[in-house]
């Protein structure tokens, strides 16, 4: 199934992909999940995941403050700190993130944006195997959304037990809220 996703994801074009993350981003900017939020953690996109660039830029314009996800060890994340995309290196897997930026504890993120190579209805998703982030949010309280395209947007994805999924998809059609 994660091959499949990502041979869909791949698939589109350098133009498809601007454009569907553009209004990807549109229709996150316009949740009430993050107007509120003071403090959001958001993935740093990379190869053909919906970009992130302009969420990461909107989070640091509105004043609100931004945090990236951190790889470590043990398949953990942690929240770290940033005041622009430039405090971003290459960091494990190739993803950039932050090197040495101070931590931010879980319970003080109001939104964490979620990747995905695919996810359902009811908000679970095909992650990249290492369970990072059904670790993270496996305690987390605020609220989570995954941000996707239309094409790897199903009605039910296989899961398991250790599965959390999050509480609304974003993708180029608009937001789908899963309870």
């Amino acid at each position: 199934m994660r091959e499949a996703l990502k041979k869909l994801r791949d698939g589109l074009s350098g133009a498809e992909l601007a454009e569907k993350s553009e209004k990807i981003a549109g229709f996150l900017f316009g949740t009430e999940a993050f107007r509120r939020a003071k403090t959001v953690m958001t993935y740093v996109s990379f190869g053909s995941e919906p970009r992130t660039d302009a969420v990461l830029d909107m989070i640091l314009k509105s004043g609100k403050t931004a945090a990236v996800p951190v790889c470590e060890k043990g398949f953990n994340l942690t929240a770290r700190a940033i005041s622009s995309a430039a405090d971003l290196s290459p960091g494990a897997y190739g993803i950039p993130e932050p090197n040495g930026a101070p931590i931010i504890e879980k319970n003080k993120i109001d939104l964490v944006i979620v990747p995905g190579l695919g996810f359902d209805k009811n908000g679970f998703r095909i992650g990249y195997g290492k369970g990072y982030y059904d670790r993270f949010l496996s305690d987390f309280r605020g609220i989570s959304a995954g941000l996707c395209f239309d094409v790897c947007f199903s009605d039910a994805i296989a899961r398991g037990d250790h599965d959390i999924p999050v509480k609304m998809v974003i993708t180029e059609s608009g937001v789908r809220f899963t309870g």
